[in-house]
């Protein structure tokens, strides 16, 4: 996710004009499934299960997983998929809400036919949006996978700097509309870590990042999503802060991480919330990716690729995640 210096900038709710040279010069890679009213990108490969998802952080795409994604294609189904209003799917109501964005997840994988259970992977603050798909959809969720997922989202409204649950609704909402210096220029060229995808893919990306640029009015641009995330935070906070015993009881959870584990007591702080993902559940691993950028998945793609192999195997196998890895190659010799 960029780090934005002024104004929080959440590009929303904005209309595709693509040109009929551009789109067949950019062909989205998966389909453009109907949701009903309006379409959104999906891309999946693989078979078997479990299904892993790949949710994306702020301002990404689909085509970020490029790397990793044909790995975990060889050994079970995955899917990754654009956001409302962002890559190749149409805008909804409310982009990047919470609550948009877990029924529009909901809904695209059931009108696909993609199969639960699920594994879903958050990068960033897609890490909010698994866990809030989790708490409507328990039932189709198998295990949880968080990389480097936020619990630093910061805002600066009037002159006031802090992240966002450091502020109120009202101070929030004062910031919006956003003014016209809030566009920023116009991406010319993808620098690390996309640069690290094939060179068609950097032009598809360059040519997406342009087309949001283009489209993105500051005027009316308000502040639905950072409230949402914002309330989304807070319950999470809460939970984990409260709870006697695991939120997710034994489900899955692998916790990716730049960072080693935080003791518990770091939990108790907003500054260091993320620290709570290594306390949801009693069933966790926490793999650090040292030295590695933000966006693990392009920096260190075999810590991810490692992380998710185990995940299947512990759903696949029925087994604890500790015991993953031994299962995996069990199952190996036996088939």
């Amino acid at each position: 996710m960029r780090v934005l210096s002024a104004l929080i900038i959440w590009c929303i709710a904005i209309p595709h004009l693509h040109s009929q040279v551009q789109e067949r010069s950019h062909r989205p890679p998966g389909r453009l499934i109907d949701i009903g009213g309006r379409k959104l990108h999906l891309d999946c490969s693989g078979s078997g299960s479990p299904t892993v998802i790949f949710e994306s952080g702020g301002d990404a795409y689909a085509v970020d997983w490029a790397i990793v994604q044909p790995r975990i294609a060889q050994q079970t189904r995955v899917c990754s998929y654009d956001r409302a209003g962002l890559g190749w799917s149409d805008p909804g109501p409310a982009d990047e809400t919470v609550e948009q964005t877990s029924a529009d997840l909901h809904s695209l994988l059931l009108t696909a036919k993609e199969k639960e259970p699920y594994i879903l992977v958050g990068a960033s603050v897609g890490g909010a949006f698994i866990r809030a798909y989790q708490r409507s959809f328990p039932k189709e969720v198998a295990a949880l996978v968080f990389t480097n997922s936020s619990n630093h989202i910061g805002i600066s409204v009037k002159g006031k700097v802090g992240l966002i649950w450091d502020l109120t609704e009202e101070e929030i909402r004062s910031g919006y509309p956003l003014p016209a210096s809030a566009k920023g220029a116009e991406p010319t060229h993808e620098g690390e870590p996309f640069d690290r995808l094939s060179p068609n893919l950097q032009q598809d990306r360059l040519w997406l990042d342009q087309t949001h640029w283009e489209n993105f009015n500051p005027a009316t641009t308000g502040p639905e999503a950072t409230l949402s995330w914002r309330r989304e935070f807070l319950q999470e906070f809460d939970e984990a802060k409260n709870a006697a015993s695991p939120v997710l009881g034994r489900l899955p959870v692998i916790v990716v991480s730049s960072n080693p584990v935080f003791g518990k007591p770091a939990c108790l702080s907003h500054s260091t919330a993320a620290a709570c993902l290594d306390f949801l559940s009693s069933n966790t691993v926490h793999i650090t990716a040292t030295g590695s950028g933000h966006e693990i998945h392009l920096y260190q793609p075999e810590t991810v690729v490692k992380a998710l192999s185990q995940a299947v195997s512990a759903v696949r196998n029925r087994v604890p995640l500790s015991s993953a890895d031994a299962a995996k190659y069990l199952s190996r010799e036996q088939g």
